[in-house]
């Protein structure tokens, strides 16, 4: 299981407590440059993304041909780095489709926030506690 969110997402929100890495698909770039068109802090692609998991892969003595599960906030990223990773000879690699935190509430008391479905709504296991050996910790 690979959390492919952001640095800062984990850092403030926890992981899956059963992950085995947190490998961010996009990251915010040095100094969260700010996104006019898209009115958030900036994210780029993780140009290391594949080649960490296969990195993290290896050290566990797996490849492409075995299970790789990935968990991001909503599913999107997840989906999306699901069909990369296809595409780059991966065979069984799945997303969680409702994410870590779910879907946003339409209506009712809680409208706005993502309090539908998702890992951490759906009472599985998470912590606030980070393992350094899991945490994806970029060189520059």
């Amino acid at each position: 299981l690979i959390d492919i969110r952001t640095r800062s997402e984990v850092a403030y929100l926890g992981m899956p407590a059963t992950a085995d890495a947190h490998i961010p698909f996009v990251d915010h770039p040095s100094g969260m440059p700010w996104d006019d068109k898209s009115a958030r802090f900036r994210t780029d692609s993780n140009p290391d993304f594949e080649p960490e998991l296969a990195r993290r892969l290896a050290a566990q003595g797996l490849s492409k041909q075995d299970t790789v599960i990935l968990i991001c906030r909503s599913g999107d990223r997840s989906a999306r780095a699901v069909n990369l990773l296809t595409d780059l000879g991966y065979r069984k690699v799945y997303s969680v489709i409702d994410g870590y935190e779910g879907d946003v509430a339409t209506d009712g008391p809680h409208a706005g926030q993502r309090v539908v479905n998702g890992w951490k709504n759906a009472g599985l296991p998470w912590t606030y506690k980070l393992e350094k050996s899991k945490m994806y910790l970029p060189s520059n």
